[in-house]
């Protein structure tokens, strides 16, 4: 099997979009074509949904491969991850 060149992906994105919202929760429902990822930002009782991303399982698939090689490489920089604390 060949392997297709990549193609360069211009990508216009707003100041607003730049500068990133934080998420401290995630929260991941399929269904039988997509992947929905819920990203929440919770201060105190309550949370925000911050965004929401939906995605067809190949490219929930391509996500899952890059998150992995990423945290190969913080182990490999011996980042320690803080323990999660336990949700009631």
């Amino acid at each position: 099997m060949s392997e297709q060149p990549q193609q360069q992906l211009n990508v216009k994105a707003e100041n607003e979009v730049l500068q990133g919202r934080y998420a401290n929760i995630v929260s991941v429902t399929s269904q039988e074509r997509e992947v929905i990822i819920d990203f929440i930002n919770r201060v105190g009782p309550e949370g925000q949904l911050v965004s929401r991303v939906m995605m067809n399982r190949f490219t929930a698939q391509e996500l899952i491969k890059v998150l992995q090689h990423t945290m190969e490489q913080w182990e490999k920089m011996k980042y320690e991850v803080p323990p999660q604390p336990e949700q009631k």
